[in-house]
């Protein structure tokens, strides 16, 4: 599960990451923890997509407050589940403008805190599909909705994702088969834009001519013979998904 938590205190943000580890570590799930000091800091690691499950805000932060920000990241991304964490309870009305799952008051309350992660990790797990591939030696569960991109290096792939990358030995009509077999949904979220790639439309930003360009700024090459599936693929996945917006 990836959490984020955007505050300006450094020792709260420690704080979180310390009850964080402590809800990993009694077995509840596996987290990537991001911490970030500002409203600024997180839009500019994260322009255009947030790759995350969770994102707890602190209200009460100099320049862009947190209640800003969430107005900001509403304009990109609907669904994903913000938390506010605040000293003042008035802010509580105010944030349904935003559709916050929830407050929580300051200073957190270690069981409060538990049972958000707990229906979180719960309501993902009934939602989520995972790859279990061999990285390194490695068992590891990669997410199937942070894949950006897969690419074939001879008789490896390298995934790359939104908390990183992997590479491991494997072709790429296997993790094709992995990504969409009996998924017929998948089937319609992942396309081929080369002999040598597999792309999410859900993190294309834009399709040219000869390549693909990610949320997260990298890009995919467009064979010549690809360009036109791709680029239809990705017109009905935004249409289907309700997604497509003037830019």
């Amino acid at each position: 599960m990836n959490i984020a938590y955007c505050e300006d205190e450094k020792i709260q943000l420690e704080y979180m990451e310390q009850l964080i580890k402590k809800w990993a570590d009694e077995g509840n799930d596996t987290v990537t923890y991001f911490g970030y000091g500002s409203a600024k800091e997180l839009l500019f690691e994260h322009p255009d997509s947030f790759p995350f499950d969770l994102l707890l805000l602190d209200i009460d932060m100099d320049g862009m407050d947190g209640m800003a920000l969430a107005k900001e990241i509403r304009k990109k991304d609907q669904k994903l589940p913000i938390v506010f964490l605040t000293n003042r309870s008035e802010y509580v009305f105010e944030g349904y403008e935003v559709g916050a799952l929830r407050y929580l008051l300051k200073p957190v309350e270690e069981t409060k805190l538990f049972s958000l992660l707990d229906e979180i990790s719960y309501a993902l797990g009934k939602e989520r599909r995972y790859l279990i591939e061999n990285v390194g030696g490695e068992t590891v569960k990669i997410p199937v909705d942070t894949i950006y991109s897969v690419e074939a290096k001879g008789h490896y792939i390298r995934l790359h994702t939104s908390v990183g990358d992997y590479e491991y030995k494997k072709n790429l009509s296997e993790i094709a088969g992995e990504l969409m077999e009996n998924q017929p949904e998948q089937a319609e979220k992942f396309v081929s834009t080369h002999r040598s790639f597999i792309v999410s439309l859900a993190a294309v930003e834009r399709v040219q001519r000869t390549e693909c360009i990610l949320s997260d700024g990298s890009s995919v090459p467009v064979s010549r013979n690809a360009y036109k599936s791709v680029n239809e693929a990705f017109i009905r996945y935004y249409m289907e998904h309700g997604d497509m917006c003037e830019k």
